[in-house]
């Protein structure tokens, strides 16, 4: 429930608060240091960047000086991580150096490949690097070596990898293809070719939801697993190449040749900030907990940083005399509810707008996403009873695990694989040993009941014993062992 605070009494005294305005400006951090930079990364009060020449810069006092902390001018870097005190950075030519103590001190790592690094990303158990040629490596926590994945995916350039810290990844590349990982790397396959240009960024909120840019101003979303995208169109973007995208809570940032845009409500409506004039190309971006830090080049010349800073504005406001009563006030939905974004009459017929996305707002307090309208139809006989809320309810709403398939009601297979599973509580598969089994468990028409599951959501599912006979698995029992859509979480 949401509270509101009803004063009993006002004094005639007020007094002034300071309180952040929705507005904000970018300000100018750095401009011609080095040459350009390609990548940033915050840790800690220290901001890091590197780019051309092999320059590592530093600021500790955010973004009031500069200083060069590591150079190797036969390398330019294209990019930085961290987790922790680690530091890595790389970039052309395999080269790759990294700091154990925050940027302090730096040594070389041999990688023993030999193609240019495009992109770095590592979460507390996985790490994934990827470059020219259909490079692609591994992170091994264990013994902190980056290990070559034996791999036919591709031979194209692999621009951007984003861990998922549950042993998925999500890349894109050149020609627009888009690229998906599980088993902690160990296994990849290609999703397709989204787009007919390069795609230089990515990033998903789910197995469900993600986002993808690159050339010539595209700029795409899904909401349905990665089958089908929609573009974002912004006001300012037309052509404009862009180059990375980076996403904190419900602020995201996508940068580009001479723009920025913004979002503050979880990419429903977004801001640009053009930079024509100044001739900015902006390479990389990062969201910190104490704001957004935006990098790149003007005129391949001179570094530029900028950082997002709100506006402060001065309210006055009442102050209370006495203690205030707290009456309680409806939400927009309950617990148990459907709910979705209401959708604009100018979209109504666009099938992929986020407003189409139906979510369970579980008992959990979380929203969990149906991955398509099979899933779906298997708890619900309709949509008759879908809430239609605001975007701030809907972002304010954590996201939880996709809903799966309700047991007993259809069996299942993946698009890459011919295994036919039966469904049990909880989403966990088990394999149906053969064809006369699937009949004394369904009948004749058992393989007019199989749904198909794409590969992307392979983790939303476990797996268990295989049923080798009608014995191992009753459909009726399975059926009726849930009765509420909060138990199968």
């Amino acid at each position: 429930m949401k509270f509101k605070i009803i004063s009993l009494f006002l004094i005639l005294s007020s007094f002034f608060a300071i309180q952040a305005d929705a507005s904000g400006s970018w300000t100018l951090k750095d401009l011609g240091m080095i040459q350009g930079l390609r990548s940033v990364a915050v840790l800690g009060d220290r901001v890091m960047a590197v780019g051309n020449a092999g320059n590592i810069i530093s600021s500790s006092d955010s973004g009031g000086t500069w200083s060069v902390i590591d150079q190797n001018t036969s390398v330019y870097w294209r990019d930085i991580e961290t987790l922790g005190d680690h530091v890595w950075v790389a970039g052309e030519g395999s080269a790759m150096r990294e700091s154990l103590d925050g940027g302090s001190t730096w040594s070389n790592v041999t990688l023993g490949i030999t193609e240019h690094i495009n992109d770095m990303d590592i979460s507390e158990s996985y790490g994934y690097l990827v470059g020219a040629s259909g490079r692609l490596m591994t992170y091994n926590h264990a013994s902190s070596q980056w290990v070559s994945i034996s791999t036919t995916l591709t031979t194209l350039e692999l621009n951007r990898v984003q861990d998922m810290g549950d042993g998925t990844a999500w890349i894109v590349g050149a020609s627009g293809y888009l690229y998906y990982g599980h088993e902690g790397g160990s296994q990849w396959r290609t999703i397709g070719q989204i787009t007919q240009d390069d795609l230089y960024g990515v990033w998903f909120r789910s197995a469900t939801e993600g986002y993808a840019v690159g050339r010539n101003g595209t700029f795409i979303h899904t909401t349905d697993g990665n089958y089908s995208w929609s573009t974002i169109a912004v006001d300012g973007l037309s052509y404009q190449n862009l180059y990375d995208i980076q996403v904190n809570g419900d602020q995201m940032v996508v940068v580009g040749d001479q723009i920025i845009l913004k979002s503050d409500d979880a990419g429903v409506t977004w801001t640009s900030y053009p930079y024509a004039v100044e001739d900015y190309t902006f390479r990389g971006a990062v969201i910190s907990d104490t704001g957004i830090w935006v990098v790149g080049t003007q005129d391949d010349v001179q570094s530029i940083v900028l950082y997002f800073e709100e506006d402060e504005v001065i309210v006055e406001e009442e102050v209370v005399e006495e203690e205030p009563v707290v009456e309680e006030e409806a939400s927009e939905a309950e617990p148990s509810h459907l709910i979705k974004l209401a959708c604009s009459t100018e979209i109504a017929s666009e099938v992929n707008d986020p407003c189409r996305a139906v979510y369970y707002y579980a008992t959990d307090g979380k929203r969990h996403a149906f991955t398509n309208e099979n899933v779906f139809l298997t708890w619900f006989e309709n949509f008759d009873d879908v809430v239609e809320v605001s975007s701030d309810f809907l972002s304010s709403l954590t996201l939880g695990s996709n809903v799966t398939y309700h047991p007993g009601t259809r069996m299942v297979k993946f698009l890459s694989v011919p295994t036919v599973y039966a469904v049990s509580e909880g989403g966990i598969l088990r394999a149906i040993e053969s064809e006369s089994v699937a009949v004394d468990l369904y009948g004749d028409t058992w393989n007019q009941q199989i749904d198909d599951i794409s590969d992307a959501f392979l983790g939303n599912y476990s797996f268990g014993e295989d049923v080798t006979s009608i014995i191992d698995y009753d459909v009726d029992e399975e059926t009726a062992s849930i009765t509420s859509l909060d138990d199968n979480f």
